[in-house]
């Protein structure tokens, strides 16, 4: 998916940057918790944020990750008064954060630069939506395939043994997007191996058989084109 920023020109960014302020985030601080009151729109200038909600104790579910140029707190600052979800950062961050009153006149004055923040939310909850329909209706299995998809379509370079991903793959990262065990996770993962769907090099995958995944998840009926992380 476009990330929000890359989305507009040069008079809108410097127009939203004029009104925003900048924040150093530490990896793994916190931003914002579900249930805070919903006063700030982010930027991200540098870094990486998972936006995620709880389901219990030590269990979550990932709803998206969002990277430079994107933007996050959305769905909160357009849909009500408190955030519905939890922030933190994956990486060290350099953040740009808007007051909400300051980000809605903004949008309500610049009629395309509403338009595009309209295509951005549309396009990031049909993502999602595509999150939850494989979590729930696939069963883990499912669920740990469509990280997998995930991770392809994002750093899967394609070669004549099959996908090499290229950025690694932590069980306990793919346990957190899809709100199950590690151990159900490694079990899932140990299954592809023996069957040769998957092959790794320590934390390093190849994807030998992504048809399997696509088969699994009934791919060929899904229309959402925004499959990642």
């Amino acid at each position: 998916m476009i990330p929000l920023l890359e989305r507009l020109d040069n008079k809108h960014i410097n127009l939203i940057q004029a009104n925003s302020k900048s924040i150093e985030v530490s990896r793994g601080e916190l931003i914002f918790s579900e249930g805070d009151d919903a006063k700030y729109f982010y930027f991200i200038k540098k870094g990486e944020v998972r936006v995620f909600k709880q389901m219990g104790k030590d269990k979550e579910i990932t709803i998206f990750t969002r990277f430079i140029h994107d933007g996050f707190g959305e769905i909160g600052i357009f849909s009500g008064t408190k955030y519905s979800n939890t922030a933190v950062a994956s990486k060290k961050c350099t953040l740009f954060y808007i007051e909400k009153a300051k980000i809605e006149k903004i949008i309500e004055e610049n009629g395309l630069l509403g338009l595009q923040f309209t295509r951005w939310v549309a396009e990031s909850l049909e993502a999602s939506k595509a999150k939850i329909r494989d979590y729930i209706a696939f069963g883990s299995e499912g669920a740990v395939a469509s990280v997998f998809i995930r991770y392809a379509n994002m750093y899967g370079i394609v070669t004549k043994d099959g996908i090499r991903i290229t950025h690694p793959i932590m069980l306990r990262d793919v346990s957190k997007h899809i709100g199950v065990s590690r151990e159900t996770v490694s079990r899932v993962v140990n299954k592809w191996k023996e069957k040769g769907i998957i092959t790794n090099e320590n934390k390093y995958f190849l994807i030998k058989n992504i048809r399997y995944f696509h088969r699994l998840l009934v791919c060929e009926k899904c229309a959402v084109e925004n499959c990642v992380l």
